[in-house]
């Protein structure tokens, strides 16, 4: 194992999960102040930490695992704490300031939902071979509303990453809202062609429990129902929000993954078709899910031995502050444009330029 502690690090999501089911229940402004070290966390703190390209190797490997199976048991219990809290606050507040605290709350489950929820989420829907693991992404994606990412990522973005026609790939130019919509659309239509097709060669009714995208509906649907069950109406669009929230920023997050870039429909995928982030605690929160070219060549390998690539483009800040940046146009577009002039130059090829000369997207960001 290499790295001052870097294992330990790989733990630091959970704590955060932890610390956030203790201030739901407390309650008041324990919320705000959480939500408030998570933010500053992924954002300054992550900026003066720096980078850190150590690789953990298999040494904890046993660790590494109990802390994504520990997640969705953790996830469920945040959601119960906020439903409580729901409860007990439903039909008593009055006026903003009292609300300020649910809000809070709700802010900081929709948070922890992408930030812990997805980010394992989508490490074990790579665990192809392992039954629990899918089970588990699949009821960690439940509480966004995405468990057909399970069947869209593995068939569809990690073949067409960085083409035109990847619903997961922001194009050069393209506002996040207009990514969000096309995204969430794509996706599951995506999703929904490549299961029915999965179930015809299996000679297997599409309508039927064998159908992973109307099954995995139940599972949002059974969180709805225990949402009602402890807090009624006021519990539901509780829920609601922090899904919406959680989902939202989960594809933020890939906004900027893959951002501007491009590669000619069937060509071979290379390091350069996705950022790399080596911020410390972005990849600490996030389970070296910034370490994303790696990823995309060797998608089967877990994340404790993924290595940095001197392939790859860079991004200058860690995934939360660039997502920051991404909903600030002037910025991201500062930002973005020498990034993207820089990879048009040094690493697209010659038919990856071609492409990007008839799009129109020269020097565009």
């Amino acid at each position: 194992m290499q790295g001052d502690g870097v294992a330990l690090r790989f733990g630091l999501a959970n704590v955060l999960l932890v610390a956030g089911i203790a201030s739901v229940l407390v309650g008041v402004w324990a919320t705000v102040v959480v939500a408030a070290v998570a933010m500053l966390s992924g954002g300054p703190v992550d900026e003066a930490a720096g980078d850190d390209e150590s690789t953990v190797g298999d040494a904890g490997r046993r660790y590494y695992a109990l802390n994504l199976y520990a997640t969705a048991p953790l996830i469920a219990l945040l959601t119960i704490a906020y439903l409580y809290t729901v409860r007990q606050s439903a039909g008593t507040i009055e006026g903003f300031g009292q609300a300020l605290p649910l809000l809070a709350a709700g802010f900081l489950v929709g948070y922890l939902y992408a930030l812990v929820g997805v980010t394992v989420a989508h490490e074990l829907t790579h665990w192809t071979h392992d039954r629990i693991a899918q089970e588990s992404a699949r009821i960690l994606l439940s509480f966004t509303f995405n468990t057909p990412f399970t069947i869209y990522h593995v068939h569809g973005h990690h073949r067409t990453v960085a083409q035109y026609n990847d619903a997961a790939t922001a194009r050069r130019g393209e506002h996040v809202v207009a990514f969000f919509v096309r995204t969430v659309i794509w996706q599951f239509r995506e999703a929904v062609s490549y299961e029915a097709e999965r179930l015809r060669r299996a000679s297997r009714p599409v309508w039927s429990w064998h159908n992973r995208v109307l099954t995995g509906q139940l599972y949002s649907l059974a969180i709805l129902v225990v949402a009602w069950a402890i807090a009624g109406l006021a519990g539901v669009l509780a829920f609601v929000g922090a899904a919406v929230l959680g989902r939202i920023i989960h594809e933020l997050m890939n906004y900027v993954q893959h951002y501007g870039l491009v590669r000619v429909d069937g060509a071979a995928i290379e390091a350069r078709h996705t950022w790399d982030c080596y911020r410390r605690i972005s990849n600490a929160l996030q389970y070296n899910l910034p370490r994303h070219s790696h990823h995309h060549l060797f998608a089967s390998k877990p994340f404790w031995n993924l290595p940095t690539s001197d392939r790859a483009p860079k991004l200058p800040h860690g995934y939360q502050t660039m997502a920051m940046l991404a909903l600030i146009r002037p910025l991201w577009r500062r930002t973005m444009r020498p990034l993207l002039a820089d990879w048009d130059r040094k690493l697209a090829n010659e038919a990856e330029r071609q492409l990007i000369r008839q799009r129109g997207w020269d020097n565009l960001a």
